[in-house]
Formats: C-alpha cells, sequence, structure tokens
C-alpha cells in the first residue's frame, strides 16, 4: 500500500467518531459527554496487511478462515476488507461513504471465495455518526454468477469491567459455542455474563440487544439489519493476555458484539442482487 493511512473525525455536537480510511474502520465513537463506546486499546499498530485492533473492523468476504471445508484455511483471516484501502466516494460533517471493488483485489484472494466463484463485486460502507453511530457494509453483485460470501460488523463496544458486564436480550436463544469441539448448539439461559474465561458464541438470532454496563453506569443498545446471527467475543483473561497488540489486562476493557452472517446462514447473492448488513449503537 502507497498511500498513507488517512485518519477522519466526522459527528457534530451530539457525538463524534473517528475513521480510518484503511479498512473503512471506525476507530472510536462517543456521544457527546459520554465516554467512548466503540473501544480501541491504549496502543495502534498501522501497518500494511495488517489488521487495526478494536474500532469495527469489516470482516467480509469469510469468517476467521472459512468454514466448508476441513483443515482449508482461507487467508487472510476474516477476509480482505479490514487490510484493504477503501476510496473515499462521499464525505460530509456527519457521515463517509467508502467503496470497494472486485477489480482491486489480486486473482489469488478472489479464488478462495466460496465455490471458487471468481465474483465480481461492488462494496459500499456508509457510516453515519452523531448521537448513534451507524455502520452499513453493503454488497452488490456485479458478475453475471452468483456467489456466496461471510460478513461480519465485528464491533468492540468500551466497558468499565468486562467482568461486571451483561448482555442482555439473548435468553432462550440458541448459540454455537465455538470454545467446544464441534461447536456444540446451546440454549442460552438469562443474560450473557463474562468470568474471565473464554467466551466466543455465535447466537442464531439478530434480536435487538443492550450492553448493561455497571463500572460505567450506563446502558448500550445494539440493533442490526440484514444479519442472520449475532457473534459475542471475550477473550478472558489468558487468551486476552497472550494478543500480542493488547497490554496485560485490556481485555476487561471490552466486550465484542457483532451482527454477522456466517457459516451455514451466509449470504447468496444472484447476479444484480444486493445485501446490506447494518449495526446502530446508541447510549441508553
Amino acid at each position: 500500500m502507497n498511500e498513507p493511512f488517512v485518519i477522519r473525525r466526522i459527528g457534530d455536537s451530539t457525538g463524534e467518531a473517528i475513521v480510518s480510511d484503511y479498512g473503512a474502520h471506525v476507530l472510536r465513537w462517543a456521544p457527546a459527554g459520554s465516554p467512548d463506546v466503540v473501544w480501541q486499546p491504549k496502543s495502534i499498530f498501522l501497518k500494511s496487511d495488517k489488521a487495526i485492533r478494536g474500532g469495527i473492523p469489516i470482516i467480509f468476504p469469510w469468517f476467521n478462515s472459512g468454514y466448508d471445508i476441513a483443515g482449508f484455511k482461507r487467508t487472510p483471516k476474516h477476509g480482505f476488507a479490514r487490510i484493504s484501502l477503501w476510496r473515499i466516494a462521499e464525505s460530509t460533517d456527519t457521515s463517509l461513504r467508502y467503496i470497494l471493488d472486485s477489480q482491486a483485489i489480486d486473482e489469488h484472494t478472489l479464488e478462495q471465495f466460496y465455490g471458487n466463484a471468481h465474483p465480481q463485486f461492488h462494496a459500499e460502507v456508509n457510516i453515519a455518526a452523531g448521537e448513534t453511530l451507524t455502520v452499513a457494509l453493503t454488497v452488490t453483485n456485479t458478475g453475471d454468477t452468483g456467489f456466496a460470501y461471510e460478513a461480519a460488523l465485528h464491533t468492540y463496544l468500551h466497558v468499565g469491567d468486562a467482568l461486571q458486564t451483561r448482555v442482555h436480550g439473548l435468553d432462550g436463544s440458541h448459540f454455537l459455542d465455538t470454545t467446544l469441539p464441534d461447536f456444540p448448539v446451546v440454549r442460552q439461559q438469562g443474560d450473557v455474563t463474562f468470568a474471565g474465561d473464554l467466551v466466543d458464541r455465535i447466537y442464531l438470532t439478530n434480536n435487538p440487544l443492550e450492553l448493561i454496563d455497571p463500572a460505567l453506569g450506563r446502558t448500550i443498545a445494539i440493533s442490526s439489519s440484514g444479519a442472520t446471527g449475532t457473534v459475542v467475543w471475550n477473550p478472558g483473561e489468558t487468551a486476552g493476555n497472550a494478543i500480542g497488540d493488547l497490554d496485560e489486562g485490556e481485555w476487561r476493557d471490552f466486550v465484542c458484539v457483532e451482527a454477522v452472517a456466517n457459516r451455514e446462514r451466509l449470504i447468496n447473492l444472484a447476479s444484480g442482487e444486493s445485501h446490506t448488513l447494518t449495526q446502530t449503537l446508541s447510549v441508553k
């Protein structure tokens, strides 16, 4: 990548976001007078071909390393969107529109699409910041043949202490527990809580949720559209302290609540079709 990293500030008197052109990546967002809602670590490493930790990474066109072929790992992890330089197409005081086309992606990477589809696509990320934050990923099939893809808005939410935090709105929902062999389906009982162990779950719902944070005395409202599921993730103490771009103990400062369409519930686009995955955040 020959372009420098460009960081943009958008918002108004009600709230402000900071966004990187690299990855079309929201780095932080806070309503006026509030601590940051979108979390970033104390140190951010900006380097070509390296994903930015924290914020809202755009995951496309596969989640993790893919799921469909045992032993085959697609690269880069979580797809190329979060390590691509997106082109700014429109900018206002409170919004940004980014675009990324398949012509900008190398052939070897495109060959890894599900079904070796060699797709042609046009992707847009729209970000609007103020009292609320909305991030939307739209993918359009501009080719003659269909293709499938996974996507996620991998949102890191700032909390006072993960050990005191809970996610409300998933009681009775089923999830894949990816911390266990074969990812068994489990039924959620009560709110989702965090005890210092790895939590990595794919909930089979996109219910409106609340992240209840007693330490900061606030509740973050989370809604999504175009999602087929919700990922809740916190690395816990052991894995969190082993992450190279986190300081020791920083795992307690965030919880990820992600709008996703992944695994068997991925998106299929016929020629000419579009799909939009959206997440909106606000503070109650």
